[in-house]
């Protein structure tokens, strides 16, 4: 398809040219866009958290600070009472329980999200509930309380529903998630512990500064303990619960206070941002996780215009560029149709200019022109000078087939009628059958080339006459390979060349008795075959300078030179068949005579 196309090529450059930087810059874009947008957004988020980590720090800080106050609230009789009870190491009484009660009443107001105070006494070993401005207490110390940490004496426990305490309260609460605070009452002299305080918080500000940190359904927030447990989750029914998912060790775990990974399981596969939240009474951490999705949201949309805009103008620029491609390579595919059409013949060679386009300036309408012009050329060629010279080589040839030497057959009548008369033998009609196998051979002029064994029997039958006319006067030695017989040269190239021996070689009166040698046989040279004729004698011979000027003459349409006529039309008719690439040559033979031969090249022509 492109191998031998310059259109489809050029096309196929020209869209490359133009695909790749478009695609690339789209791609680029988009990456930039992308890592651009993630780092923008984790730096953002980032810093929202640690503004909301400040405002729940603030706020556990305010509990933790509303807890002191049964110590330092003695200006609240109340408060100020309830420590003295605490520490005096005495049972409480009935005046003792009723201070005690209405102390925790003053605390629970202290901040909103406070739901319920709970406090054990430890002199007494009695319990203490303050709810929605009801109290409630009993002997003993909750049972499913935590052990109190050894290093610390404030510390948050992570979310779980609200319970009672096993203290009955006249007013019913539903259990909700709540956050409590854990106090270890002190003695200040020897800091010996006498009681324990515990406030349970409602999530709602927590909640309220977490849920503003994030976007509902596409992203999610969570603060979680040092242990994995939830303590604020998309997902209020798994607060107080171990996080299911792995995602969260990396952060929980991390020696930084804060930073970012990606996590690439599950829905919400993309960037994790953490922040730690460590103090004397937490250890938390906060992990927000942002989706790919929703991160290369506004890469999406930026490379999606962007494409749009690049797509609009790709559009153009690939049909430019068709159209330019087809413009450019059009007169040449007009040029190869009109080149095909005249090879096979449909359209004349004078009729071209008609139907190519020359009003085109440009570098195809030159080619255009100049095609046009060779046309003219090879038109005005084939009608001067192609026809023309077959017209006359076909003359040419006719007329060389038919040349006859009369005075040869009047002389060989003559013998054979002598002959006749002297004796009555079957040595006259084997004469007259040899003449009559050299009229048939050369009369028939529907063979123009002939097997290279046919054209010897020919020459056999001539001189089985001319032994007849000189009386045996000379020898006849044929050296002729086998694999010869049967390839074609043209007829009649043998007989003129041995005709011309009879007529300027051989001498009758001569002492010693005439030889005449006919050789065929093949040849390679170089990987290139021919076929090579050879006609020895060992007649009187020719000089050299006669020898030079009968070369010279063979090349010439007429010499009139009698000599010369014979192998000047047998050099002709090879040269018909088989191309210029076939020879003459003509050469001194040892110790005398001339020595004829014929280079017929065996890869062209005739077989």
């Amino acid at each position: 398809m492109f191998r031998h196309s310059i259109r489809n090529k050029l096309i196929l450059f020209l869209l490359i040219a133009t695909l790749v930087p478009f695609i690339t810059s789209i791609v680029v874009s988009y990456i930039f866009t992308k890592e651009k947008v993630t780092e923008d957004t984790v730096t953002n988020n980032s810093a929202l958290i640690s503004q909301a980590k400040l405002n729940i720090l603030n706020y556990l800080n305010g509990v933790v600070q509303a807890s002191t106050t049964i110590y330092t609230g003695q200006h609240l009789s109340e408060l100020g009472q309830l420590y003295e009870i605490l520490e005096r190491k005495q049972d409480i009484d009935y005046m003792s329980d009723k201070v005690i009660k209405s102390g925790l009443q003053v605390m629970s107001h202290a901040i909103k999200e406070f739901k319920q105070v709970y406090l054990y006494a430890s002199v007494s070993d009695r319990s203490f509930l303050s709810i929605n401005d009801f109290t409630g207490s009993t002997t003993g110390k909750y049972t499913s309380l935590r052990p109190f940490p050894e290093d610390k004496t404030v510390y948050f426990e992570t979310t779980h529903l609200s319970h009672s305490y096993n203290i009955a309260i006249n007013v019913y609460s539903a259990p909700t998630p709540v956050l409590s605070m854990h106090r270890k009452l002190l003695y200040s002299p020897n800091n010996t512990s006498i009681g324990e305080l515990i406030i349970d918080l409602h999530l709602d500000l927590i909640s309220e500064i977490s849920q503003s940190l994030y976007t509902h359904d596409t992203e999610e927030l969570y603060i979680l303990d040092n242990e994995g447990y939830i303590v604020f989750g998309p997902d209020s029914s798994k607060w107080g619960q171990r996080l299911e998912d792995s995602w969260g060790n990396e952060a929980i775990h991390s020696p930084l206070d804060r930073g970012s990974y990606e996590w690439s399981k599950g829905p919400f596969a993309g960037i994790n941002v953490y922040e730690k939240m460590k103090t004397d009474y937490v250890d938390w951490t906060i992990v927000k996780r942002l989706p790919y999705d929703q991160l290369t949201k506004n890469a999406k949309q930026l490379t999606l215009i962007n494409s749009l805009v690049l797509t609009f103008f790709m559009l153009i620029v690939i049909g430019g560029t068709i159209y330019i491609s087809i413009r450019f390579t059009e007169p040449i595919k007009q040029l190869i149709r009109y080149i095909t059409r005249i090879q096979a013949g449909q359209v004349q060679l004078g009729q071209v200019h008609k139907d190519i386009e020359l009003t085109r300036t440009d570098e195809m309408g030159i080619l255009a022109n100049r095609f046009h012009g060779l046309m003219q050329d090879l038109n005005q060629m084939v009608m001067r000078e192609y026809r023309l010279e077959l017209a006359n080589k076909s003359n040419q040839l006719m007329a060389l087939q038919a040349q006859i030497n009369p005075h040869f057959l009047n002389n060989a009548l003559q013998s054979i009628g002598t002959l006749a008369l002297q004796h009555d033998a079957p040595k006259v009609y084997a004469l007259i059958a040899s003449l009559a196998k050299m009229m048939h051979y050369s009369m028939n002029t529907n063979e123009s080339v002939v097997p290279l064994g046919k054209e010897l029997e020919h020459i056999k039958a001539y001189l089985e006459l001319q032994k007849q006319r000189f009386e045996h006067q000379f020898q006849i030695v044929y050296e002729i390979e086998e694999d010869t017989k049967v390839i074609s040269v043209p007829k009649m190239i043998i007989q003129p060349l041995v005709e011309n021996y009879f007529k300027h070689g051989f001498n009758p009166s001569a002492a010693e008795d005439g030889l005449l040698r006919i050789q065929a046989s093949k040849h390679t040279e170089e990987d290139y075959d021919y076929l090579q004729l050879v006609v020895e004698d060992n007649g009187i011979g020719v000089t050299e300078e006669r020898l030079r000027e009968i070369r010279n003459r063979l090349h010439a349409p007429s010499t009139g030179d009698e000599a010369c006529i014979g192998l000047s039309n047998v050099l002709t008719r090879v040269k018909l068949y088989f191309t210029d690439d076939a020879a003459l040559d003509i050469e001194h033979a040892e110790p005398r005579g001339l020595r004829i031969v014929i280079h017929i090249p065996m890869n062209k022509g005739a077989n």
